[in-house]
């Protein structure tokens, strides 16, 4: 499945109205903010024929529930799929298994950290309203979805560590930009908060560079670290390290850049688990025998030149500085 999909659903006195854009969406909160009830609407709607709920969406929507799951997953194909935090299943490897290679898309409640699925940074939700409005039935109210995680840091930040969950061409290009800072490979995106725990100094600034595109399940540890922690850690999460150097002006293909800015249009869900996977498969591609030739495991020394690595690093956000 590709694109992106707006979705009301609604009855007499309550309304959800949200878009799905990527094949991992995860929707965490408290109690009480409306997360079961939305599950709920939608396997109303799909088994009684007087629910009063109303759906509209270019796509089938589906819940997902029991020890049946992986029987109800085999007959569902090109819809979007909701699964509720009472589901245990969706911490599991097999379930991780079962939606790799899927043609559906998977919205999925839960206060869990989910290790198994590459999901965003962008795509983990909360719920609240939006307000109350009239219609010819009476009031109703709208629940609106909205992102909980931001991927910058929000003042100005020079580092003098740089924590890289890439060992590979991530972290060659920001250790050749480290004149006087450390740069440390992490060697997984799992390993990022204890790198930084274990080097942690309290006279040293440190910047986590990390993939947003699947960087989800980390990311509450992180913040919850970076928000009541030592406060001189900083996060820096672009899609990948891919996305930066093709959304750089290395790369001037009209095609491209509507494929870094509408990448829901290109990324099928069967094909790639996550975003990061597509920008790596993009670039690679695009490069294939060519002085740009690009390889997630060494990189190019053409993307080491002064002049390409400032190409690269204008394209960072205006709040980090280098030494």
């Amino acid at each position: 499945m590709i694109g992106k999909h707006e979705i009301i659903i609604e009855n007499a006195y309550l309304q959800y109205r949200f878009t799905i854009s990527r094949n991992i969406t995860v929707i965490k909160g408290d109690s009480a903010t409306g997360k079961t009830t939305l599950i709920e609407m939608i396997r109303q709607y799909n088994e009684e024929e007087d629910s009063g709920i109303s759906i509209k969406s270019d796509v089938p929507l589906e819940v997902v529930y029991g020890r049946n799951w992986k029987i109800q997953l085999d007959g569902i194909s090109e819809s979007i799929v909701f699964i509720d935090e009472q589901s245990r299943f969706i911490k599991s490897k097999e379930f991780a298994e079962s939606i790799l290679g899927s043609n559906n898309y998977y919205v999925i409640v839960t206060r869990e950290k989910l290790h198994e699925l590459p999901y965003s940074i962008n795509e983990v939700y909360g719920i609240r309203t939006s307000g109350k409005y009239a219609n010819l039935k009476g009031e109703y109210t709208q629940n609106e979805f909205y992102r909980i995680y931001g991927q910058n840091p929000s003042t100005a930040f020079a580092p003098d560590v740089i924590i890289t969950e890439d060992s590979g061409s991530g972290f060659e290009f920001w250790k050749s930009i480290c004149n006087n800072v450390s740069c440390i490979s992490a060697s997984g995106k799992s390993n990022i908060l204890n790198t930084i725990k274990e080097q942690i100094n309290n006279d040293a600034r440190y910047l986590a560079i990390v993939d947003g595109a699947a960087f989800g399940a980390e990311m509450e540890g992180m913040i919850e670290y970076i928000r009541y922690g030592s406060g001189n850690v900083e996060l820096y999460a672009p899609e990948s390290f891919e996305y930066l150097l093709l959304t750089s002006n290395l790369f001037n293909s009209a095609e491209i850049k509507d494929k870094c800015s509408h990448t829901e249009n290109y990324a099928d869900s069967q094909k790639y688990l996550s975003w990061e996977r597509f920008y790596t498969a993009l670039i690679t591609e695009i490069t294939n025998g060519t002085k740009m030739q690009y390889s997630k495991d060494r990189l190019n020394m053409f993307y080491l030149s002064e002049r390409n690595k400032k190409i690269i690093l204008s394209k960072l956000p205006d709040q980090l500085k280098f030494k």
